[in-house]
């Protein structure tokens, strides 16, 4: 897919740069430009780009009420602020108005080519999460004959809201939610050791090893991190967000992804393992 970029920028020069750093890294393609707020809206009202490149101090309306407009009447595209403002407050109010990173002027090639990249990995994260989630929606309530048959559970749902469902650790999560009540533990080796004995008493062909257990879920639960970060810089206020980032993840650690994600710190955030668990629980019953 190539991706669909309006530029808005008072600087005609400005927005040469930026054209030509995306058309000759092959990045997409610029379908507009605008010189001023109202311009932007109506280039990217028009053309529904993918990306919006916005200076944050564009004449008739600044690019922080730009993409508040924009926002309010769903607009899909992704937002990347440019400007020279280091303030910070004014920093977080773009950020808060729905942009997803921001590019420092003088316009640096390297740093804007890897901000791109970064919007182009958060729009796959967020196209796979959603594709997970319709289809599993989709496929339970399709009453034909072939699905008559299937149930999906409120753990399905959780781990589907949670684009993990297809995940190899999935299924050692899913048997720990549904026996948990029933689980002795005092650490996370008892709710492996449970999870090896599972395996082995019915003769279940995945590895019984404590260790792949353990990776197997981990590697599970941090791709869930990463798909509720990438879901929270889409929309700070998502049911879905709220909901995860503080009962199954701590919050400090969600926060840490979504920078990461950002391109705002070298590395992102941590789960803990039994939190995601116990969280996890707790929603399922509810």
């Amino acid at each position: 897919m190539i991706l669909r970029f309006v530029i808005v920028d008072d600087d005609r020069a400005v927005r040469r740069i930026l054209s030509g750093i995306i058309e000759n890294n092959n990045l997409g393609e610029v379908v507009a430009e605008a010189a001023d707020g109202e311009e932007a809206e109506m280039a990217i009202l028009a053309n529904e780009p993918d990306i919006a490149l916005v200076d944050l101090l564009i004449p008739v309306k600044d690019g922080i009420e730009v993409v508040r407009n924009l926002k309010s009447r769903n607009v899909k595209t992704n937002f990347i602020m440019i400007s020279q403002v280091e303030d910070k407050d004014m920093i977080t109010n773009a950020y808060e108005s729905g942009i997803e990173f921001y590019i420092h002027k003088p316009i640096n090639v390297v740093e804007t080519i890897k901000v791109i990249s970064k919007v182009q990995e958060i729009m796959k994260l967020k196209n796979a999460f959603k594709t997970i989630h319709d289809t599993v929606v989709t496929a339970s309530s399709e009453e034909n004959n072939h699905l008559k048959d299937t149930e999906f559970t409120s753990i399905d749902f959780f781990l589907c809201d949670l684009g993990i469902l297809g995940e190899a650790g999935s299924e050692d999560i899913k048997i720990i939610l549904e026996n948990i009540n029933n689980i002795k533990y005092d650490n996370l080796n008892d709710i492996y050791n449970f999870v090896r004995n599972y395996y082995e008493e019915r003769d279940i062909g995945k590895s019984h090893d404590i260790k792949a257990i353990e990776m197997r879920i981990r590697r599970a639960a941090n791709k869930a991190l990463r798909n509720v970060a990438s879901l929270g810089i889409e929309n700070y206020y998502s049911e879905y967000f709220l909901r995860f980032a503080s009962v199954i993840f701590d919050f400090s650690e969600v926060k840490k992804e979504m920078d990461y994600l950002r391109g705002k710190r070298d590395s992102g955030g941590k789960v803990n393992i039994r939190k995601f668990l116990e969280g996890g629980a707790f929603l399922c019953k509810k």
